[in-house]
């Protein structure tokens, strides 16, 4: 089964990036609009150009995967896993929760997430120019799922978290139905609710899952819109929903765990375990995730990001293949992890082994044998780390399952936020950052507050 990467190509990629807007579309850098939108052609250049959006290092090239980790981190104490060490300011300021309304590292998340939502908007749009019925109905299920992708970590980082069983009336993000061709008009607009863009989401992947064929060489597929919606409903609480998701995965899309686990990372070519990764090329640039993660040797800055012995200290088996997953850096003695050594290495947005955790997570939660007991989904993880097995099962080894394997890809704070647990700053925990603390959210970028005069800025950055 073939893993489905967003192909980074820079020619078509220039339709859609703009210099000042985060919505601009601008064909004329390639071709006249006209010509553009309205051949077949035309039309797959934007899909094309919305996944090269996608899987450019600011967001699922790597950055976005950082930038949750960081906020996932306190930078005060030594309870935390990860320390940060680049010199990168922004960074920093999410590693510290000072995180400034200018900050360029959140801007960029947003404004590339709202590129890839107008250009996924502007294919779904003039699809008809495509003659294939067949070739219409995926290509614009794939634009769907961009679009949903691009939504989902838009309202996690900017928005207070989704709260499960409640009406979730906190403001959300923007939401732009339709694509924009003309930026002259004004634009402003009011975010919607948490509640109106998780109904988005989840609307918009399973509108993906049932017209995605089950293979589709390189990109999106049925099981990557599956995988998504798993994630999307364990991040609200539908644990069975997410059950449900995770095992259709796990059973029906062909994918399998890599032989080992230093397998799963690395890589230039399809791999059984992804189900949906990014790949980077010498042509198109590198993997932000190797940048800031590896040593000078490897491709990286050095080790702008370090393990700390809180991390290695969460595993209980000596010969856990992922608690030995790391190196020193000969040039400064900073320990890295092995899962970014390859500059131009995939990226991976989800693997298999995240939908075990899922199932195991929503099978516990639930008291329920939905393809396979909890335990058993726990213990396949652990054997192929070569850890022991364990024998019983509660919920906070499950949770701390996926910190030992999910580590340092992207999760840290969006686990924190959905089982409403705190950061400690003392190391007494006297002091500590809930999980829906202000400082947890980004700031809505100053750009956007500059030009729409209806959106609402989040609390603790000013109006």
């Amino acid at each position: 089964m073939k893993s489905h990467k967003l192909i980074l190509l820079s020619l078509v990629a220039l339709i859609f990036i703009s210099c000042e807007n985060q919505l601009e579309l601008d064909p004329k850098q390639n071709e006249d609009a006209s010509i553009t939108l309205n051949t077949e052609s035309g039309i797959t250049n934007i899909l094309t150009g919305t996944y090269a959006i996608a899987a450019t290092g600011d967001v699922y090239g790597g950055r976005i995967l950082v930038a949750a980790d960081l906020l996932g981190q306190t930078g005060k104490t030594s309870t935390t896993d990860l320390r940060w060490r680049g010199t990168f300011a922004g960074l920093r300021q999410f590693y510290n929760k000072s995180i400034l309304v200018d900050n360029a590292f959140s801007q960029a998340i947003y404004t590339r997430n709202y590129q890839i939502i107008n250009a996924a908007n502007t294919v779904i749009e003039n699809i008809g120019k495509v003659t294939d019925p067949e070739k219409q109905k995926t290509m614009a299920a794939e634009a769907t799922f961009l679009r949903s992708l691009a939504y989902f970590d838009l309202v996690r980082f900017f928005a207070k978290p989704y709260e499960s069983g409640q009406v979730n009336s906190q403001l959300g993000v923007v939401i732009r139905p339709a694509a924009i061709y003309d930026f002259s008009v004004d634009l402003s607009k009011e975010r919607s609710s948490v509640e109106e863009v998780y109904a988005l989401v989840v609307s918009g992947l399973t509108k993906a899952y049932s017209d995605l064929p089950a293979e589709n060489s390189f990109y999106a597929d049925k099981y990557s819109a599956a995988a998504l919606l798993a994630r999307v409903y364990l991040q609200q609480g539908n644990y069975a929903a997410a059950r449900a998701a995770a095992n259709d995965v796990i059973e029906n899309s062909g994918h399998r765990l890599s032989n080992k686990y230093a397998d799963a990372f690395n890589h230039d070519a399809d791999q059984s375990e992804d189900v949906f990764a990014v790949q980077i090329t010498k042509q198109t640039g590198d993997n932000q995730a190797t940048n800031h993660y590896a040593s000078e040797d490897s491709g990286g800055r050095g080790g702008d990001i370090e393990i700390r012995n809180n991390y290695l200290n969460k595993f209980t088996d000596p010969n856990d293949e992922r608690r030995n997953f790391n190196y020193l850096n000969p040039a400064n003695s900073r320990r890295l992890t092995n899962k970014f050594t390859n500059q131009f290495g995939d990226v991976g947005i989800i693997r298999l082994a995240e939908m075990y955790l899922i199932r195991a997570e929503t099978n516990f939660r639930l008291g329920t044998i939905v393809g396979a007991l909890p335990l058993k989904d726990i213990n396949t993880i652990r054997t192929r780390a070569l850890a022991s097995n364990f024998l019983t099962l509660d919920l906070n080894t499950i949770l701390k399952e996926r910190e030992l394997e999910l580590a340092m890809e992207g999760f840290s704070i969006h686990d924190l936020k959905r089982t409403k647990r705190s950061i400690d700053i003392n190391a007494d925990g006297t002091e500590f950052y809930f999980y829906n603390n202000d400082k947890l959210v980004f700031p809505i970028p100053l750009r956007e507050m500059d030009t729409n005069k209806l959106i609402t800025q989040n609390p603790g950055y000013g109006s």
